[in-house]
């Protein structure tokens, strides 16, 4: 039996129940999951009664209170569609990846089939399915389609809790975001086998010896797994192993760029050694100078291996020669070398080589690079003025060519070298249109610079 208690609970319900706007609670019910979907459920059965506040008395006596509130309060009545959208981000960022490199990876595996058609017809049908699979772009534009509709509700909810949009908004939608939930999952699912169908090829390539196309499956494998190393790493050993040049350089890379930022430098050193030597051997002259260059950096940057860094720069050196572009790069690749083994007068010597020339050849990417390091070089030998020119031809350089790194680079530096802080505070405009961080890293030197 309802206390009175129990109908003045019914009253404050059945009172929040009729500010909601019309349809907005049958809407909730019918997208509503487990206990709340029960509940829900009774409470459209008390309202359907003639005496509603009774009814709802006893639906609710034995509900705890703050249970009840709950189901009218918007943040939690639609938490769901919070929930539907926690798992957005990582799709985008996967389907992102994926899309990028699609049709790339349907031209590798329509090679790898043509190269296992001669060599091991077991294997066809496996990488078909794979291709099948990434040239069905029907599942692609469902997955647009869902991270779409998907991406933008996190902010409907944020405006709801604040109270600048209506629950009926949001709950008239929830049926559709979980139609799309739907279909994300079963695309997701389909395109986790495109990788699965490529590693048994490649398992099976491998247990018959054929390690090139075993290699260039593997390659295909790791693109569309990301970031995981351990597969690279496999894959760089199969193409090192196999001598597939192009499949070497694409793991290579990969393997390079997480050991970079890793700090595990030793690493990137063997990497482009290993991948030089490759291309030396089958005389392509670019994958080797691209790879000497990794590995002169890397060793310029480890203790004791300063003579393996300047014999890189003239392996490199001796590759460039009679190419006006590829001298130029080189002899960047010389100044930052140098620069970073303490030796600042070659350093200068070989990036004012790359100003004089940069611009001839169409290189204003090099050229800007060059600019910074020359100018934070002068800054130190205390060429202020020469240093100020070539800082602001870098910052120039890297707002027009759109290049983040180089544009903050140059403005920090110019910070350090401004005259007085009035000069610094003019700078700190310049860079209205950066990120945050940046703006807020030239604040903190500005004022280490002036306290």
């Amino acid at each position: 039996m309802a206390t009175d208690r129990d109908r003045e609970r019914a009253r404050r319900v059945l009172d929040a129940l009729r500010a909601l706007p019309p349809g907005a609670l049958d809407t909730v019910a019918k997208t509503a999951q487990g206990a709340n979907a029960v509940l829900l459920a009774q409470v459209q059965a008390a309202l359907a009664t003639s005496d509603p506040e009774a009814s709802l008395a006893m639906v609710l006596q034995n509900i705890d209170p703050e249970v009840a509130s709950g189901l009218l309060d918007p943040r939690i009545l639609f938490a769901s569609a919070r929930s539907i959208t926690d798992a957005v981000a990582p799709v985008r960022a996967e389907l992102e990846a994926i899309a990028e490199g699609q049709r790339a990876l349907i031209a590798e595996g329509e090679r790898v089939r043509d190269m296992a058609l001669s060599r091991d017809p077991t294997l066809v049908p496996l990488v078909e399915a794979a291709i099948d699979l990434l040239c069905d772009d029907t599942m692609f534009a469902v997955l647009r389609e869902a991270v779409e509709a998907l991406g933008g509700v996190g902010e409907l909810v944020d405006a709801l809790a604040r109270g600048k949009a209506s629950p009926a908004e949001l709950a008239g939608r929830m049926g559709e975001l979980r139609r799309h939930r739907d279909h994300l999952q079963h695309a997701m699912a389909l395109l986790a086998d495109v990788p699965a169908l490529l590693a048994t090829a490649a398992a099976e390539a491998r247990k018959r010896g054929d390690l090139a196309t075993a290699a260039k499956l593997a390659v295909a494998e790791a693109a569309l797994r990301g970031d995981d190393q351990a597969r690279w790493r496999d894959a760089l050993e199969l193409a090192l192993a196999s001598a597939q040049l192009p499949q070497a350089r694409a793991a290579a890379a990969r393997v390079e760029l997480a050991a970079a930022a890793a700090g595990r430098l030793d690493e990137v050193a063997a990497t482009a050694g290993r991948l030089a030597e490759l291309a030396l051997q089958q005389g392509n002259a670019d994958i080797e100078l691209s790879a000497v260059g990794d590995l002169a950096l890397a060793c310029s940057q480890l203790p004791g291996r300063t003579d393996e860094a300047r014999l890189a720069v003239e392996r490199a050196l001796a590759l460039a020669a009679g190419d006006p572009v590829r001298e130029v790069r080189v002899q960047l690749l010389a100044g930052q070398v140098a620069e970073r083994v303490g030796d600042a007068p070659a350093a200068r010597r070989a990036l004012r080589k790359v100003m004089e020339r940069a611009r001839d050849v169409g290189l204003d990417h090099e050229l800007g690079w060059a600019s910074l390091h020359l100018g934070r070089l002068e800054a130190e030998a205390g060429q202020s003025f020469r240093a100020g020119q070539d800082l602001e031809l870098a910052q120039h350089i890297g707002k027009s060519l759109a290049d983040p790194a180089l544009f903050a680079l140059a403005l920090g530096a110019r910070v350090e070298v401004a005259p007085d802080r009035a000069a610094a505070e003019r700078l700190l405009r310049d860079a209205a249109e950066a990120p945050a961080a940046v703006q807020q890293e030239l604040r903190r030197r500005i004022e280490a610079r002036w306290t």
